[in-house]
């Protein structure tokens, strides 16, 4: 078996019908010491041979829009990581938020917040960024409001002023003490002022001031991405450039990073595929790398009506899933079980449900109904994708189904929508139970919780309404002391495992599958979920 285990850093890069010929050469020197990309060969200047070459990342994934005035989601948000600078930045292998365009910036009082920019930071058109580009890329999140949701992630900023040319002023609405990791998000990408004001770019005339930009556009084939000239950033580029190649088939991604097509092939391959390239994939010349992963999946229960609107209900199905089954069965270990709302590797992880239910008991949850007075089977929809999440997501919800109706409690009717309907569908009321997944937005707890379980402004608008709940999550989200606010958070880890409106299922490591050779693909694979294309290095074949 060829597998490689890293606890760290993400960044992939993917091409097209694009086979590589010639040969590598030694490659020696730490990819993190590369220098920009005026420094590292990628204009062809007789640099480190694999810093000559573009990387090129196969996936299967569906990229929207690169203006991050217009997109929600995580392919897209990976390419604005890479082509913008944020005012702060998570750095690979850390936790909290450092400066990236920011020289530096700090709180005034619990509702401002003032950023420095440092100097000489250059858009890709030789432009320089000021704090009105940083008012500008807010503003316009908030005037054009997408339908994506980015937007909402600012939506406590009150007003943002640019007092001079390098310092910016937020005025919140209110204290928000997860607001700088906000600013690490894509959203708050900081975008030229030629970007107008009520609409979105198109896609293939969007320019940053990050270390790549966009040379073509085509997101059902390929995207090209070069690097700019004039990044004054601090992260190193390794390489010539990125070539993203999309494959509708997770076969077809085997076949290419097999045959050499592309050097990487991430998100997503199938769980069958992991198997045989960790077991065989060796004598083709490639590597499985896996790293830790924060990305969730989750059923969501209609607790406004019947029959969740019963607790006994909800506490009986917690009771009966036997997530140990799933993870071995459907996804042969690839993904981990996962007991509460917060994922393991972020603050404040309790596993909560296993510490409330231990191991699957029929019995208990025959109890648990019958002390309630329900009648039984319950019978109930639920709904899930067949392209979102994974092929395997529909042998799981065979297997959640079975495991359900064996007991003869449940009568269970699996209902299927494609995601483009789903995602207009699944906070309309109408599914009495359904599937979704989350990716992290940034890696402070408050993420797992504060979108779904307050009654007010959860995204699932699903009817769970709890007061100490919505207290705890303004404990989370505005109070200052660190200790204060992990003890709220596994509090509500508590209450959630006691209501039960979402059973968390399982946590997925993020694998990649790379040509032997390829470096720096270790290095980014970490929580953050961020695949920062500049740390990778290719190598021809």
């Amino acid at each position: 078996m060829r597998r490689r285990r890293f606890t760290a850093a993400a960044a992939l890069a993917a091409a097209g019908a694009l086979v590589l010929a010639a040969c590598g050469g030694d490659d020696d020197e730490d990819p993190g010491d590369s220098g920009n990309g005026a420094e590292n060969g990628a204009e062809g200047d007789g640099g480190d041979p694999a810093t000559d070459l573009p990387v090129i990342l196969g996936t299967t994934d569906s990229v929207t829009n690169v203006d991050p005035a217009g997109a929600y989601d995580k392919p897209s948000w990976n390419i604005a990581y890479n082509m913008y600078q944020r005012l702060l930045a998570v750095p690979l292998g850390e936790t909290e938020p450092q400066p990236d365009a920011a020289e530096s910036c700090d709180w005034d009082d619990d509702t401002t917040y003032t950023c420095t920019l440092k100097s000489g930071q250059m858009f890709s058109d030789g432009t320089e960024m000021t704090a009105e580009n940083v008012v500008h890329s807010v503003d316009r999140q908030l005037a054009i409001e997408h339908e994506s949701g980015g937007w909402e992630l600012l939506s406590g900023i009150e007003s943002v002023e640019a007092t001079d040319d390098s310092t910016v002023v937020f005025h919140l609405a209110e204290p928000d003490a997860t607001f700088p990791f906000l600013l690490t998000t894509a959203a708050a990408s900081i975008v030229p002022l030629d970007f107008p004001a009520d609409q979105l770019q198109p896609n293939d005339q969007v320019f940053g001031s990050g270390p790549y930009t966009v040379e073509s556009f085509d997101p059902t084939q390929q995207i090209q991405l070069g690097v700019n000239p004039n990044y004054a950033g601090d992260r190193p580029i390794n390489n010539s450039g990125v070539v993203l190649q999309f494959y509708q088939q997770e076969s077809a991604l085997k076949q290419a990073i097999e045959e050499g097509e592309v050097m990487i092939a991430y998100r997503s391959l199938s769980v069958t595929d992991i198997a045989d390239l960790e077991d065989n994939g060796a004598e083709r010349g490639v590597d499985v790398v896996v790293g830790e992963g924060t990305e969730i999946n989750y059923m969501v229960f209609q607790v406004g009506r019947e029959p969740f609107d019963e607790p006994a209900v909800r506490q009986a199905i917690a009771q009966i899933i036997d997530r140990e089954a799933i993870a071995e069965s459907v996804y042969r270990g690839t993904v981990t079980p996962l007991y509460g709302p917060v994922p393991e590797g972020v603050a404040g992880h309790v596993p909560t449900f296993q510490d409330r239910y231990g191991e699957p008991d029929v019995e208990a949850a025959e109890q648990l109904l019958a002390d309630a007075g329900v009648d039984t089977p319950v019978a109930f929809d639920l709904w899930w994708m067949p392209d979102r999440y994974g092929a395997e997501i529909a042998d799981m919800y065979g297997e959640i189904e079975r495991q359900l109706e064996d007991t003869g409690l449940f009568d269970v009717t699996l209902e299927q929508l494609s995601w483009a309907q789903y995602s207009t569908t699944f906070s309309d009321g109408s599914m009495d139970a359904f599937d979704l997944g989350w990716f992290p937005d940034h890696p402070d707890p408050s993420n797992y919780i504060a979108p779904f379980y307050h009654s007010e402004r959860n995204f699932l608008n699903y009817d769970y309404n709890n007061e100490q709940m919505d207290e705890l999550i303004d404990v989370i989200l505005t109070d200052t002391d660190q200790d204060a606010r992990i003890q709220a958070v596994e509090q509500a880890s508590e209450i959630v495992a006691e209501d039960v409106p979402i059973i968390q299922l399982w946590q997925r490591d993020q694998i990649a599958a790379v040509r032997q050779g390829v470096t720096g693909v270790e290095e980014t694979l970490d929580p953050s979920f961020i695949f920062y294309y500049n740390v990778v290095s290719g190598v021809a074949e």
